[in-house]
């Protein structure tokens, strides 16, 4: 391993592509390693309003609204009994462009967040399962 790292960091997911961007913007030496190599398949997932404040610090806001990801404006909730709740609009209880979300799938968001914090530069390894000593 590079003697010129700061920070090293252990998995590409969400998590650690976020972590990893945040510490390279403030000027530290990242490596972040992977075991697998991306895309890699994980079950969609529903970001909830208030991701909205990570992606903008992330600068990942205009990938998300140029993305193909469909946009979500409320949720609706079905109980035990398959009884359907009123929708929740997000914006009447937060009237900011923030309320608006996205249903994402997993595995090119993953990507999308990983090639993110290589471009704020991030030295990010896929398929790595050990380091070396």
């Amino acid at each position: 391993m590079s003697t010129n790292t700061d920070v090293v960091v252990i998995g590409g997911g969400p998590a650690g592509s976020t972590v990893s961007t945040l510490i390279a913007q403030k000027g530290h030496r990242v490596r972040l390693f992977e075991r697998e190599h991306f895309p890699r398949f994980h079950i969609g997932e529903s970001l909830i309003p208030e991701t909205y404040w990570v992606l903008e610090r992330l600068n990942m806001l205009p990938k998300m609204k140029a993305s193909h990801f469909v946009k979500k404006s409320s949720v609706q909730f079905v109980n035990q009994h398959g009884k359907l709740s009123e929708p929740f609009y997000f914006t009447d209880h937060r009237p900011h462009e923030c309320s608006q979300t996205w249903q994402v799938r997993r595995s090119e968001f993953d990507q999308m967040m990983l090639n993110n914090a290589r471009e704020h530069g991030v030295d990010a390894q896929e398929g790595v399962s050990r380091c070396a000593r």
